[in-house]
């Protein structure tokens, strides 16, 4: 049973990450940039510096242009990425919610390629040790507790 991804961004962290990676690509071509016109400015000599500053920007403009094709499709994938992440941590929370509301919890299953799957392992052996003492309902129980009402009671399954 695969559940197709409906949503990319599910969490704040995920903003985060995405103006972080935008930050540290805007340093980087800020430094390079300035970094290639010094090493200009060396091997050219004094001189007029706007004018140099000038020659510098029309001679290197592709690489900014590169840069502004190129970044909007770094930040989507790396939030993308981050869902492998962010995806199976909305699940647990999800689940918690539901554990601390008292309403019934299914076992999490994490799509392939996600992250946490060894957090899943111990959260669904954590899930099944507290329905064995009874302190948590999973959804198959309650899905059987419907059946078994049906069954003993049809008026009140019918009027439901």
């Amino acid at each position: 049973m695969r559940e197709e991804r409906s949503r990319i961004w599910v969490d704040p962290f995920q903003s985060k990450l995405f103006l972080r990676v935008v930050g540290y690509w805007l340093i980087y071509q800020f430094s390079l940039w300035n970094c290639l016109f010094a090493w200009r400015l060396l091997a050219e000599g004094q001189g007029n510096l706007l004018e140099q500053y000038g020659r510098f920007c029309l001679e290197f403009y592709p690489m900014l242009l590169c840069f502004l094709v190129l970044v909007p499709f770094f930040a989507w994938d790396a939030v993308r990425f981050s869902h492998r992440l962010v995806g199976p941590i909305s699940r647990f929370r999800q689940a918690m919610q539901d554990i601390a509301a008292g309403q019934p919890v299914r076992p999490i299953q994490l799509r392939q390629g996600d992250y946490l799957s060894d957090l899943q392992d111990d959260f669904n052996a954590m899930l099944a040790a507290l329905r064995q003492r009874g302190l948590v309902t999973t959804a198959d129980d309650a899905a059987g507790d419907d059946a078994r009402t049906a069954v003993l009671f049809p008026q009140v399954s019918e009027k439901a």
